[in-house]
């Protein structure tokens, strides 16, 4: 059985993308050890066939039948030979790429779970979406190539070695020829690197662009922007189309020189023979072999070539991979930008209210001072109790009371998605900024966390799949009540009905089927089924009508009654649901009911829309 990647992929090499090529292949060293051996077995049977075909043409001269009878079984036991090590030796190549694929690949997951929200404001969704399609083929392709390498070097060695024995001057051609030619195509691979690290830059752009156009394409159609986009992607698929021909131009000087280096050789040794046969100092049976042996140099010569070419695309590929495996989670990074931008925000006199907001900059120097404090304290004696512990964001200064449906009115809609990002530890995993019964909540079990904090973001992307199986995030079977009790809270009964196959409808990618509203309520009822201890909602009604808005206000105080609910929003149909309300500006403006902060201009102007007066709504 051939050998699967570990659970844990390691720690990479990521000092040089070079370097991390060799890690890769030195996890896996038997594989590429067991691929190398049968390699070797593999191209040298293939050597030693045209020597044994001269041989047994020298026994057919000679009219020696015992010898053409041997020779004929050697001739037929090497042919055996090399196609069972053929297979055994592709068999091993290809577990070799996939072995090295699937762990970058896992690399690259565990990096991008570890940077979690702050993944897509730091890496472009097309270089994500590159690094997963082609550069963990790249560095996989690198070491699928080395059995034959190995098997190529080893041949080409036994070749010389047999011309030299058998006749110096054709062993001489050999032996300086072969090193020549592959030293011939070394400049040609700088710039190849170089036009193909160009290439990739630009499908990345494209990518990009292709990625932002369909996620926007509803908005896109109702602002008339397609043909904007259109040309924008028609522009950068136009660049990628460039970079490929330019790219494609050295790819081509590398492929004509696996075909004219190894020609050259074999003329040579062709003609050199045919001068010593013809002087008698060669005999015919051994011309053809010689012949046969350089026309087989061309194997090994293509193998050279290939290495050099996906060790250049494999570095090329590294190179971005240790981009994205580059990136650390500053724990206090995020923390102390949002500070930053508040302070900012200050000075500037901007509000998402017009507005100039309250933030004080005493309130945000904590943040800011503690910037370079120890990230990680030893593990807490005690987990918090979610019944009985609040949660406390020490940037914004925002309480939040066990049990409770908070409402979070904020100034800008960023502050309130930076708020409920650290909560969930999506953009501060360290232990600063944020505390939970007095507990750092970077010291607390990631795993642990997640199980009892859960958060349903602005946007979320869906994933291609049946309904129900979407819904039913747990490893055991929801009761057909409980989900019930949720569709009906988040008003998504009718969605479900109206679907042709019901919760067994397949959605595709992104649920584009459904309309914006429904994706949403969908999502809503995911995170009620997670029956999490704290759930954070970001603005969960911003897609739906006024009737439907109110309707899942109630239905979220009802599913969550007795459990922590945290919910960023600027509608009055949900503050007025709420146990507390906390107007946002920066850092906590004013907290209470809604009725209490009615009287409040910023929260007038961001709830009520100026119409004041407009009370408990029913």
């Amino acid at each position: 059985m051939l050998p699967l990647p570990l659970a844990d992929p390691g720690i990479p090499d990521t000092s040089s993308p070079g370097r991390f090529v060799l890690w890769c292949a030195r996890k896996q060293t038997r594989t590429l050890v067991a691929g190398s051996a049968f390699g070797i077995v593999w191209m040298v049977s293939q050597a030693m066939i045209p020597l044994a075909l001269g041989a047994s043409l020298g026994a057919v001269v000679r009219r020696d039948k015992g010898q053409i009878v041997v020779w004929a079984m050697v001739v037929l036991g090497l042919g055996l030979l090399q196609a069972a090590a053929g297979i055994l030796r592709h068999r091993r190549a290809v577990a070799s790429f996939l072995i090295c694929a699937t762990r970058v690949q896992q690399l690259v997951a565990r990096r991008a779970v570890l940077l979690g929200g702050a993944l897509a404001r730091r890496v472009a969704a097309g270089e994500v979406a590159n690094i997963g399609a082609s550069d963990v083929e790249r560095v996989g392709d690198a070491l699928d190539v080395v059995a034959r390498f190995a098997g190529g070097v080893v041949s080409y060695a036994v070749v010389a070695v047999v011309l030299l024995v058998v006749s110096p001057p054709l062993g001489a051609i050999v032996v300086l020829g072969v090193p020549v030619a592959v030293l011939a195509i070394a400049p040609v691979l700088k710039p190849f690197e170089r036009r193909q690290t160009f290439e990739r830059d630009r499908r990345t752009d494209a990518s990009s662009i292709a990625s932002d156009t369909v996620t926007g394409l509803r908005v896109l159609r109702g602002l008339g922007g397609e043909e904007v986009f259109g040309a924008r992607y028609e522009r950068a698929s136009q660049a990628v189309a460039a970079a490929s021909m330019r790219s494609a131009n050295f790819q081509a000087i590398l492929d004509g020189a696996q075909v004219i280096l190894p020609g050259a050789i074999v003329v040579a040794v062709t003609w050199v023979g045919a001068h010593l046969a013809v002087e008698g100092r060669v005999s015919p049976g051994r011309l053809v072999a010689f012949y046969a042996s350089a026309v087989f140099l061309v194997l090994p010569m293509q193998t050279f070539v290939e290495a050099a070419s996906r060790w250049t695309a494999a570095v090329v590929a590294a190179r971005r991979i240790l981009g994205v495996l580059a990136l650390e989670p500053d724990p206090r990074g995020d923390v102390v930008a949002d500070a930053r931008r508040q302070v900012a925000r200050a000075s500037a006199g901007r509000s998402w209210a017009g507005r100039a907001p309250a933030t004080k900059r005493s309130a945000l120097t904590p943040a800011l001072r503690d910037a370079d404090a120890p990230v990680f304290a030893e593990r807490p004696v005690r987990l918090p109790d979610p019944s009985r512990d609040s949660l406390v964001d020490e940037v914004t200064g925002v309480e939040v009371e066990p049990g409770s449906l908070t409402a979070i009115v904020p100034s800008t809609p960023e502050d309130g998605t930076a708020l409920l990002e650290r909560f969930a530890r999506w953009s501060d995993p360290g232990s600063g900024g944020v505390s939970w019964g007095g507990l750092p909540v970077g010291d607390l079990p990631l795993d642990w966390y997640r199980r009892h904090v859960v958060m349903l973001e602005r946007s979320p992307f869906h994933l291609k799949g049946v309904l129900r199986e979407a819904l039913d995030l747990s490893d055991e079977p929801v009761r057909p009540d409980v989900l019930f009790r949720a569709l009906e809270a988040a008003q998504a009964v009718d969605i479900v009905r109206s679907l042709p196959r019901g919760l067994d409808t397949e959605l595709p990618e992104h649920w584009r089927s459904l309309s914006g509203g429904q994706r949403q309520r969908i999502s809503v009822v995911q995170v009620f089924l997670k029956e999490a201890d704290v759930l954070l909602l970001d603005d969960p009604t911003s897609a739906v009508d006024a009737h439907t808005e109110a309707a899942i206000a109630v239905g979220v105080a009802g599913v969550r009654s007795g459990r922590t609910t945290v919910v960023t929003t600027t509608s009055p149909l949900v503050t007025e649901r709420a146990d507390r309300v906390v107007l946002l500006e920066g850092t906590v403006r004013r907290a209470g009911m809604h009725e209490e902060l009615l009287d409040d201009p910023m929260y007038d102007a961001l709830v009520l829309r100026g119409l004041t007066g407009l009370g408990r709504t029913t």
